[in-house]
């Protein structure tokens, strides 16, 4: 992740950049959380092992977080981050 390399390094993913040092430090907000779960799989490194791994880590946190709130009666977004994340995956 730093320094940046492949398709992190574009301009375009800056956000996605920002949002990956955010998690890293545990200093994240709901803003990096929703662009990191609604962000497809490419964006993180096609070929890239610890992408792979992240974005597995990634769907697992959206997975167990929807599931209650399903439980709950969620309103569409919970259930719209979860279908994203499963459908990128």
């Amino acid at each position: 992740m730093s320094p940046a390399r492949g398709s992190l390094a574009a301009r375009e993913n800056r956000r996605l950049l920002s949002a990956l040092k955010a998690a890293s430090r545990m200093r994240m907000t709901g803003a990096h959380w929703h662009l990191l779960l609604t962000t497809s799989r490419q964006s993180f490194g096609p070929r890239s092992q610890r992408a792979q791994a992240l974005y597995a880590v990634l769907g697992e946190v959206a997975a167990q977080h929807a599931a209650p709130a399903e439980d709950e009666g969620a309103g569409p977004q919970a259930r719209h981050v979860e279908q994203t994340v499963r459908h990128r995956h």
